[in-house]
């Protein structure tokens, strides 16, 4: 009886353990990237308002904020404000935003005219599309980028509310 009992033991054992294991490869394989959620949400599954483009994931606010406000909520979803470095990211953001004024991360608030990127990226060597006539720091203190009209950039004040785009490299 007693050998009995242990094998029934054993038994229970066994299929405990290969549950458990089923379990962990169902989990497992949830979290592969390969599967059919990233290939519908490149961004990841549980981020599908993230949009994918050339590597990156983008998200487009649908709340008003002021540049500095809008750094901090870009840096709370591990991004940073939109970096618009070749023609090609330009158009997937302008198509995006639709006339509407959306915040990017250029600004030159350390010193005027001396426009930077808030990730670094050298200025001087990218891309730029603004709007004719700006920047102008029109009535001063015109120091953060914003897309306006057509896509086309234009320098306001910091404080200003509009929406924000937020950029992070893609999950690998």
């Amino acid at each position: 009886m007693d050998k009995e009992r242990l094998q029934d033991e054993l038994r229970i054992f066994k299929v405990s353990s290969l549950s458990s294991q089923l379990n962990e490869m169902r989990n497992d394989l949830k979290r592969n990237h390969s599967s059919n959620n990233f290939k519908l949400f490149p961004c990841g599954p549980e981020a599908p308002e993230w949009k994918y483009f050339s590597g990156k994931c983008y998200f487009f606010s649908l709340r008003k904020a002021t540049w500095h406000r809008a750094k901090v909520l870009c840096e709370e979803e591990h991004s940073h404000l939109a970096v618009v470095s070749s023609r090609a990211k330009q158009n997937f953001i302008m198509y995006r935003t639709r006339n509407e004024r959306f915040w990017i991360g250029l600004s030159d608030e350390n010193k005027e005219g001396e426009w930077k990127w808030i990730d670094g990226t050298n200025y001087a060597t990218t891309y730029t599309f603004w709007k004719e006539g700006e920047p102008n720091n029109s009535d001063q203190n015109e120091d953060c980028a914003h897309l306006w009209t057509y896509g086309e950039w234009n320098d306001v004040h910091c404080t200003y509310e509009c929406y924000y785009v937020c950029e992070k490299p893609a999950p690998p």
